[in-house]
This record gives structure tokens, sequence and C-alpha cells, in this order.
């Protein structure tokens, strides 16, 4: 792999995924070199060591919280370096299961912790941690919504994950009730560590390009789920 590519993390953990293909084909129009990342199948993984072999180069670096004890994770070497990573969510592909955006870099971790994680009690805080060691450079989050697609860009993780759940809701009924965006688990530990925003007053909308009214009021439906409206 070229140094400096990007790295393009698919939240549907899949090959084919529809927006991490249209953004690296993007990418490449544009001269930027690109790779799909995806996490190390865990059962494949332990095949694997049983027979003293191995299928991914690791890299264990340690890991900081400031209300826990000094840790350590273990990541794909690929990931702890200088190379960018962009995650890519689909709602549409993993709306009800997740992962989104916060919790999608703890999918990467060696399957052996993988499977610590997964019977922590503190899962939602532990994946969130691991954000800690590496940094979303750019989140590409994108929906269906009734005849057209909206897609979402940004630098700021929280902003993304909120963005991803608000566009999640839309496939709720509409009498259900659903914890607000902002006391789920996932967006409180990420505030907690300053990942990026904090309180809706930190977020500001911008619109690429003229928009349909009805696309604009979609929009408008959506970000009022966190807080945030149209100026």
């Amino acid at each position: 792999m070229a140094a400096r590519e990007v790295l393009v993390l698919p939240s549907s953990l899949r090959r084919a995924d529809r927006i991490a293909a249209a953004l690296r084909e993007q990418l490449r129009a544009y001269g930027v070199a690109s790779h799909l990342v995806l996490p190390v199948n865990p059962l494949a993984a332990l095949a694997h060591l049983g027979r003293g072999k191995r299928i991914a180069h690791w890299c264990t670096v340690n890991i900081t919280s400031p209300d826990k004890p000094p840790g350590t994770v273990r990541l794909p070497a690929q990931m702890i370096g200088e190379n960018p990573v962009w995650t890519v969510t689909d709602v549409d592909a993993v709306s009800g299961r997740g992962p989104f955006v916060l919790d999608l870099i703890a999918r990467y971790v060696h399957p052996i912790l993988r499977v610590q994680l997964l019977a922590s009690s503190s899962r939602a805080d532990d994946a969130v941690d691991v954000n800690l060691v590496v940094r979303i450079s750019v989140s590409v989050i994108g929906k269906m919504v009734g005849s057209f697609a909206m897609v979402g860009v940004t630098s700021d993780p929280i902003a993304a994950e909120l963005f991803a759940m608000a566009l999640a809701d839309e496939d709720l009924a509409v009498n259900r009730a659903v914890v607000g965006p902002w006391e789920d688990r996932v967006i409180q530990r990420a505030t907690e560590l300053e990942l990026g925003v904090r309180i809706p007053q930190d977020l500001s909308i911008s619109l690429a390009g003229e928009i349909s009214q009805p696309a604009r009021e979609a929009v408008e439906r959506i970000v009022r789920r966190f807080g945030v409206g149209l100026s």
C-alpha cells in the first residue's frame, strides 16, 4: 500500500459498500489514492492463529482516557500512521444495528480484544475510547430519503454520529418514542472525551448547491432531531 493513501472504512463492513465505491471513484478522479479497509474476520483470524499463521499485521498502541487507567489496544498497523482515515456510513445498510461512526473503529481491533469488548459491561464507552488512538479525518454519511439521496460530509465525528442517528430515525414509526441523540451513551462518552462538538450550538449545517424545496424540508426535519436549524 502506498504512503499517504486515504483509508476508507465502511460502516457496512462490506467490500461492495455503495457509498464507499462512489467516494473512492471521486477521489480517483481527483488523483487521490485510497484503500478500502475491512476488519479482519474473527473466525478466520482464530483459525490462522491455530495454525501458527497471521492474516494481518498488528500494532499495539497505548490508549489513555481521562477517567480510566492507561491501557493498550491492538489495531491493524496500516491504521496507525499518517494515512488519513475516512469513515463511510450507508445508513440504509446499517440502520437498526450499526455501527455508525464513533463505534466503527472498535470493529477493527484485534479479534481477541474485539471479543473482550463485546463481553464488557462498558462496551459502549470502550468502543468510543478507541477513537483516542485513531482519529477520523472525514466522515461521509448517506441515506435514501424518499426519492432522493441525502449525503452529509463532516470532519467532526460527533456531528457525523448525530447525523447518522437522525437519518436512521427516518425509518421509525412516527409514533415511536426514541431517546434523543444527545442522550445516547455513545454521544455522551464522545463529548466527555472531547472528540468533537459538545452542544447543539456548536453545530452548523451548510447546504451544497441548489436543492429542491422538498429536499430542504427533509433536511430541516432531520437536523432538528439533534437541535440544529437551517439559516
